[in-house]
């Protein structure tokens, strides 16, 4: 199951047309955070955002197997009932403030530290080391 979801999330990436920052902008109004330390992030997510064609067929292995290849991030845990994820990161990877800056669109060097790192990421499932 897990092969099928990173499957999927290199047949988005390998798209000509996919543009990760676009992806980001669409992905952000669905997610609040409603707790946050420095290296433990919870997000509220919007159940509207299952509606959205870029994550249609991803469901929740291929949404942890994406978020967890991130460098930085330790565990995801995602909690369907509560519609919550939780995200345990290095902060000497991911700066604190870089979640909130990024969701708010928020150009800082933090947003763009986490950005570089999903954008990382991305590149590797285009070029196939995933």
């Amino acid at each position: 199951m897990a092969g099928s979801a990173i499957g999927a999330i290199a047949d988005t990436a390998l798209n000509p047309d996919f543009n990760l920052a676009a992806a980001v902008r669409t992905l952000a109004p669905y997610l609040r955070i409603a707790h946050h330390i420095p290296g433990r992030i919870r997000f509220k997510i919007d159940t509207a955002v299952l509606q959205e064609p870029a994550l249609q067929g991803l469901g929740d292995e291929g949404l942890s197997a994406a978020l967890g290849a991130i460098r930085g991030v330790r565990d995801i845990r995602l909690n369907k009932l509560a519609r919550s994820c939780t995200i345990e990161y290095d902060t000497g990877t991911i700066p604190a403030p870089a979640w909130s800056d990024l969701l708010a669109g928020q150009e800082s060097p933090a947003a763009a530290a986490l950005f570089r790192i999903i954008e990382e990421k991305y590149t590797e499932v285009r070029h196939g080391q995933l």
